[in-house]
């Protein structure tokens, strides 16, 4: 799996990560500024479709290949953060706040933030501007799990092959976008389900991209 940067989607990125910092840091100037993290997961089904697509089969060397990138990219600084966190928050707390804030780290730690929201049934604006710290984890719960089922996706969608993808991926599509708006807000905004569409949304347009590219060669 070669690693290649585009410097269109490192642009779309840096938009993405301004949007998000301008909705937490200035809400009044950037009230959709949230939407930065919709992008970053359009983004990331683009990215791993383009990833998985370049190997012939996803067998087990590749999976450990894939899951060990995603793991040297991410993991060393997230642990870094949960730990500096762990030391320093608890001397900034009142003691009440003190259990809450541990569980909240086995659950970041765990990349579950998102699952622990939605089983605590708890609002992610409210959690924001109560200083609660680790709420921005639920974005990265979200993505490593859609880690963890995309390999999976791609291998089903070669058994059907080429010309049943495009039904595939909008079929998956629209269940997931449909799970969305009839769920909770709660499991709306939090759940992996509700988001999967974001991130097949990105894997059609890599795949339409694709197929723009045969065209041009034929």
């Amino acid at each position: 799996m070669a690693k290649v940067k585009r410097p269109d989607i490192q642009g779309i990125r840096g938009l993405a990560i301004a949007s998000v910092l301008g909705f937490h840091l200035k809400e009044a100037q950037f009230p959709a500024g949230f939407v930065g993290v919709d992008i970053f997961f359009v983004l990331s089904g683009y990215l791993m479709s383009s990833i998985l697509a370049r190997e012939r089969t996803i067998d087990t060397t590749v999976l450990f290949t894939f899951y060990t990138r995603r793991f040297k990219r991410i993991v060393p600084l997230y642990s870094l953060l949960l730990i500096v966190l762990f030391l320093l928050v608890p001397l900034l707390l009142l003691a009440k706040d003190v259990a809450k804030f541990l569980t909240d780290v086995v659950w970041a730690a765990a990349f579950a933030t998102n699952i622990h929201s939605v089983v605590e049934k708890t609002d992610y604006f409210a959690e924001l501007f109560d200083s609660n710290v680790l709420t921005h984890t639920w974005s990265l719960g979200v993505e490593i799990q859609y880690y963890l089922v995309v390999p999976f996706l791609v291998n089903l969608q070669r058994l059907l092959g080429e010309r049943l993808t495009l039904s595939y991926l909008i079929v998956l599509l629209t269940a997931s976008f449909s799970f969305q708006c009839w769920s909770s807000p709660n499991v709306s905004f939090n759940a992996l389900p509700s988001r999967v569409w974001q991130f097949l949304a990105g894997g059609i347009a890599h795949e339409v991209k694709e197929w723009s590219i045969e065209d041009e060669r034929l």
